[in-house]
């Protein structure tokens, strides 16, 4: 575990998803972390290429609060970085009374910030845009390092990529069907 984490924008580190249940994952820009889907049973991680290795997701994170998820294991001189443009397609949660609460699908600014983002789409339903609201991830800031844990062990488990906070606003929209 790390004692401090400063970012860095492309600096890889290693998650301890649980015993003996490791992945990486790369600081991108304005605090937006990718989470990729090259697990491992050690911490060892000579010839990763995170270029082609599956992005399970890009979310904002609390750097401070999630620093307990980290390896103190340096990885960066055994992998190849990501270089892939980042992911600037996303979820903005429109909040109000429960029942009214939505979301619309933006693209952030050109410093992936969701302020002066561009609306794409407004006021996704279930109904209409579950597949949109399955592929994009939320703006807002992550920094519960066990909602992120429980996340990756659903997903390494069962294939199923799921944020639990959609339930908040879709309500009624079941998780995805696994995705690999």
């Amino acid at each position: 575990m790390l004692k401090s984490l400063k970012w860095e924008d492309d600096r890889v580190l290693s998650i301890c998803v649980g015993e003996n249940l490791f992945t990486l994952a790369q600081m991108r820009a304005n605090y937006l972390l990718e989470v990729f889907d090259v697990f491992r049973t050690d911490d060892s991680w000579e010839g990763v290429d995170l270029n082609s290795a599956e992005i399970i997701f890009c979310i904002f994170i609390s750097p401070k609060n999630l620093k307990s998820i980290f390896s103190d294991r340096p990885v960066e001189s055994s992998i190849l970085k990501n270089q892939r443009a980042i992911r600037k397609r996303m979820l903005s949660a429109n909040l109000g009374a429960p029942g009214s609460m939505s979301a619309d699908l933006i693209d952030l600014s050109s410093s992936f910030s969701n302020i002066d983002g561009n609306i794409v789409r407004e006021r996704l339903t279930p109904e209409k845009d579950s597949e949109l609201i399955y592929k994009y991830e939320f703006c807002g800031m992550a920094g519960n390092p066990d909602r992120i844990l429980n996340r990756l062990k659903l997903y390494h488990q069962t294939g199923v990529n799921w944020d639990e906070t959609k339930k908040v606003i879709f309500p009624d929209l079941p998780p995805p069907a696994p995705s690999r």
